[in-house]
This record gives C-alpha cells, sequence and structure tokens, in this order.
C-alpha cells in the first residue's frame, strides 16, 4: 500500500466523497467533494472563510482535517447536516433534525417520544436511536469541538460510514 496508503487510508483522501455517498445522493455536494479532491488547493483557497469561522487556518492545518471539514461544511449546505451547540435546548435539537433532508427517516418516531426538556444532546439522541429499533440513526460526526453536527443516517448506511471513518482516524458517532 505504500507510505501514503498507510498514513491516508486505502485510496486517500477518496473516503470523504465515500462517506457523502452513503449520506447523500445531493450532486452539488458530490461534485464540489470531487472537486475538493481533484484541486485540493484551489478548494481550500476558494473555501477558506468556511475554514476561517472554525478558527482554523487552512496553510497550517494538516489535509486531513480540511477534507473532513469539507465534508461537514458541504453536507451542510445541501441540507444533510445542522450544528447545535453541546448544550442547545431541545426545541433547537429538534428543529435541526427537522431542517435534514432526511428527516423522514425519523418523523414518526420523533413525533410521538415526550423528550424532557432537561436532557441534553447525546440524551436526546440516544432515545430518538432506541425508539428506531435500528430502521435509522441520529449521529454526528465528530470534528473535535463543542458542537454537534448532527446528521441522520440509514440503518443500513451507519456501520460503513462508521467503519470508513475509523479506517481514516475519523469519528460519526451514534447516540
Amino acid at each position: 500500500m505504500g507510505l501514503f496508503g498507510s498514513l491516508f487510508g486505502k485510496k486517500g483522501y477518496s473516503y470523504i466523497l465515500d462517506i457523502a455517498g452513503l449520506i447523500t445522493d445531493n450532486e452539488t455536494v458530490l461534485g464540489n467533494l470531487k472537486r475538493a479532491l481533484e484541486s485540493p488547493d484551489k478548494y481550500f483557497s476558494e473555501n477558506e472563510w468556511r475554514y476561517v469561522e472554525r478558527g482554523v487556518v487552512v496553510g497550517k492545518t494538516d489535509r486531513k482535517t480540511l477534507y473532513w471539514l469539507a465534508l461537514v461544511d458541504e453536507l451542510a449546505e445541501g441540507g444533510c447536516v445542522f450544528e447545535v451547540d453541546y448544550k442547545c435546548e431541545l426545541e433547537e435539537f429538534l428543529g435541526a433534525l427537522e431542517r435534514l433532508n432526511n428527516y423522514a427517516l425519523i418523523e414518526s418516531e420523533v413525533g410521538s417520544l415526550d423528550l424532557p426538556d432537561d436532557g441534553d444532546v447525546e440524551a436526546w439522541g440516544e432515545e430518538i436511536n432506541h425508539a428506531l429499533g435500528g430502521r435509522a440513526f441520529v449521529c454526528y460526526i465528530n470534528i473535535d469541538s463543542d458542537s454537534y453536527p448532527l446528521i441522520i443516517v440509514s440503518g443500513d448506511a451507519l456501520e460503513r460510514v462508521q467503519k470508513l471513518a475509523v479506517e481514516n482516524w475519523q469519528s460519526i458517532e451514534d447516540f
């Protein structure tokens, strides 16, 4: 596999596109990520403002992190990620989930739950996932921050996205 392959997975950074493809079929999202893989310097330069908003300096940050944040930001632009703070209120958490393109995967269960106002993101996510019984999952993309970039994935896709992330020293966590 060589040094590059062993440092960054089997196919360089293409796992970013693979993960995105398991979460969405949005052609704009996938096209933007493909462009990032094909012309990284141009992509990172054109999107530097996104990194600045996160306190990340493009020229001083490793590519693995830049690509991982590109995944989150492109999925957010495509309606597949919505970030909430770790100390958000229940109404904000539920509103974030409702904004996600694939909310329909969890809508029936969320509507029937009586989530406690005094809970937190992890407790609410765990209760929703338990109610879903493995059909779908509320997850977050770990970006080493105090925010939760929330996603909804089908039960079929969860194991694959988590495996791809772990194989490349990243994580996508279900609650």
